[in-house]
């Protein structure tokens, strides 16, 4: 205390008190808003502010805003040398000529926007293996209006966002994963059909390029990303420069393109395998689940899925031509003799139990005993039935979905032949379904025909 008094006696006596040393200690703390430091919140680059939480973001969005437009104007730059047509190499430089220190990795189809095609293509993919609107994707009614389609980018990006197994969309997921000296996965994508109608009109420049680098000729139909509907999307026959719209399911080819003037990249990471729903051609597993991705471990795939509302799924193979259906009538199932109501019929189970009410141990009922019996890892003996007309119907209208997942588990497409339904036409006929045309008959029961067993889950 006493050294307190003598200091401030000191000062007193001194004069510093009334000084402008005395005054510039006394100076208000000025505040962060004062300073300039008007953000609440952190920013990356940005300065914090001395006296509290608040940054200073000015300087950092001006240098981002600086990044965008040096980056714009060397795209732009970068765009008045080249031409349709000209090599687009690893470094984003084009150039007419081959330049034995470069390297080669497209070919320029549209300078207003920056755009390339691949060297490479691939042959025999589907769209889309699952019948559903893809969110995201502006549905195109008509084909001028998918010719104005020029979001292919954008369409990519929302169907790996429909599908991040890439299980669905395969074009999709070979796109998306395609990469090249230079470029990474992700900056690749589908073109749109307003895009491909561009590469189809300068087909003939971009092919003597392709020649000259190496690349793959063009030809044939090539996948858009412009959809029509659920079922179907738009490819062009290059050379015709016409959109045509065709199955999701259907095989063409499909061309990357590149926007080498922008950084623009879709981050993807497809995974390996997760649960999902069971739609339309879904592989279903041995513990009635649905995966997309690959077969997760110590899960069997045992059918696919034919009728997602009914939840149904039909058996991974026919069963053998030999056998006949039966004798008699059967109590329990109801006669149909017009083929229309016959394919409403969608109760095979019921009519599978009715058959073995009548006969318990299916001895003269070849077709329900193989169904009946059938099982896999994971199911017994009595869930598998014989399906109804309906079922076997619902089944051939959508045959290429099954055969696609058949194809991807090393299995044969359904038999072409005829093949038994429960549906009885009378006591001395049954309904019967070609899965080569999708005609129906009824046959006698003593006749042979093949058996597609079928599950409800």
């Amino acid at each position: 205390m006493k050294q307190y008094l003598l200091l401030t006696s000191a000062l007193v006596a001194s004069g510093l008190l009334n000084s402008g040393v005395a005054n510039a200690a006394c100076i208000k703390t000025p505040t962060c808003s004062s300073l300039g430091y008007e953000s609440t919140t952190s920013c990356s680059g940005g300065l914090k502010c001395p006296f509290g939480n608040a940054w200073n973001c000015t300087l950092v969005n001006k240098i981002t805003e600086l990044e965008k437009i040096i980056e714009k104007n060397q795209a732009e730059e970068a765009l008045k040398n080249c031409k349709i047509g000209d090599i687009l190499y690893s470094d984003m430089s084009c150039n007419a000529n081959m330049i034995a220190s470069k390297t080669p990795i497209g070919v320029v189809f549209d300078t207003t926007n920056g755009l390339a095609i691949a060297k490479d293509e691939f042959a025999n993919m589907p769209w889309g293996y699952v019948g559903e609107d893809v969110s995201g994707v502006q549905n195109s009614s008509s084909v001028s209006t998918s010719t104005a389609d020029w979001q292919g980018f954008n369409n990519t990006k929302a169907m790996y966002e429909a599908d991040k197994s890439g299980y669905n969309y395969p074009a999709i997921k070979k796109v998306l994963t395609y990469s090249t000296t230079g470029t990474e996965q992700g900056q690749w994508y589908l073109p749109a059909a307003g895009e491909l109608q561009a590469i189809s009109t300068n087909k003939d420049t971009l092919n003597t390029t392709l020649a000259k680098i190496g690349g793959t000729q063009m030809s044939g139909n090539y996948w858009s990303s412009s959809e029509q509907n659920s079922g179907s999307s738009y490819y062009i026959g290059i050379g015709n420069n016409s959109s045509t719209t065709g199955r999701k399911i259907a095989k063409n080819k499909a061309k990357p393109v590149i926007n080498f003037g922008s950084k623009n990249k879709t981050n993807f990471a497809y995974v390996s395998s997760n649960e999902t729903a069971c739609g339309l051609g879904s592989i279903l597993y041995s513990d009635k689940k649905c995966y997309a991705g690959s077969t997760p471990s110590g899960k069997t795939p045992i059918g696919i899925v034919f009728d997602a509302s009914r939840r149904t799924a039909i058996a991974l193979e026919s069963l053998p031509s030999t056998m006949v259906w039966g004798y008699g009538d059967i109590p329990g199932i109801t006669n149909i003799r017009d083929s229309s109501k016959a394919k409403q019929d969608f109760n095979g189970k019921a009519n599978t139990a009715a058959i073995k009410a009548y006969n318990s141990n299916l001895s003269n009922y070849a077709a329900a005993y193989y169904a009946y019996n059938y099982k896999t890892t994971g199911t017994n003996a009595g869930e598998w039935y014989l399906p109804a007309l309906g079922e076997l119907n619902t089944v051939y209208s959508n045959k290429d979905y099954m055969n696609y997942a058949l194809s991807l588990l090393g299995k044969k497409d359904i038999s072409t032949n005829y093949h038994w339904s429960s549906s009885e036409y009378d006591n001395g006929y049954v309904w019967t379904l070609s899965f080569y045309s999708g005609s129906v008959d009824y046959d006698l029961k003593g006749y042979s025909n093949y058996v597609l067993p079928v599950l409800a889950f």
